[in-house]
């Protein structure tokens, strides 16, 4: 009998959606959404990015805006550097009916096979001086990064200065294949798991 040839690269895939939001003093909105991961993961199957519907708050409501928006995604790698993560930004409209930026939200996916309750918390840039914030108000154009993948790097961030308000809650199953053989346990005894990523 020949040699068997093992696994090239482990695989993840991940299912879900993004349920919904609560941001104070935001009843219309809709969220754009990304997958980054390092150089050395492949996209097998999905979509890195997307955009939902957009929700409004009903009259009376508790202020949850609804997308229940499905998320879908495969990746291969040899190596976990670089494991993917969801990035997201939140708009709403002013009352001139302009996008602005509600809130930016970044989390790493999940390591071990599962499924999750996440609530991922959002956070926008403050302006970086008093004539920024002045100019911010006069327009009603608030601050926003330039490069929608901001959130996700590591690097420039610890001087960013940043405003918190609001939060995603986002339901993800994740399965792992032939991580062992490339020697990462991934620790998946449990069935459900409510995670809070900060």
């Amino acid at each position: 009998m020949g040699d068997t040839i093992g696994p090239s690269a482990f695989t993840i895939l991940a299912t879900g959606q993004i349920e919904c939001a609560q941001i104070p003093s935001c009843t219309n909105a809709y969220l754009k959404f990304q997958f980054v991961a390092g150089e050395d993961w492949q996209l097998l199957d999905g979509l890195e990015e997307g955009i939902t519907q957009a929700a409004r708050v009903p009259e009376g409501r508790d202020g949850v805006l609804v997308w229940n928006f499905p998320i879908d995604i495969t990746y291969k790698t040899t190596n976990a550097f670089g494991w993917p993560q969801l990035v997201v930004a939140v708009y709403g409209l002013d009352m001139f009916g302009r996008d602005v930026i509600k809130g930016y939200g970044c989390m790493h996916l999940p390591m071990s096979a599962g499924r999750y309750n996440l609530t991922l918390r959002l956070f926008r840039p403050r302006s970086a001086s008093a004539l920024q914030s002045f100019t911010s108000w006069l327009t009603g154009m608030p601050a926003e990064f330039s490069d929608p993948k901001f959130p996700s790097y590591g690097e420039g961030r610890e001087v960013t200065r940043v405003q918190s308000g609001g939060h995603v809650k986002v339901q993800i199953n994740l399965l792992t294949k032939d991580m062992d053989v490339f020697g990462y346990v991934d620790g998946s005894g449990r069935d459900m798991a409510t995670v809070t990523q900060m």
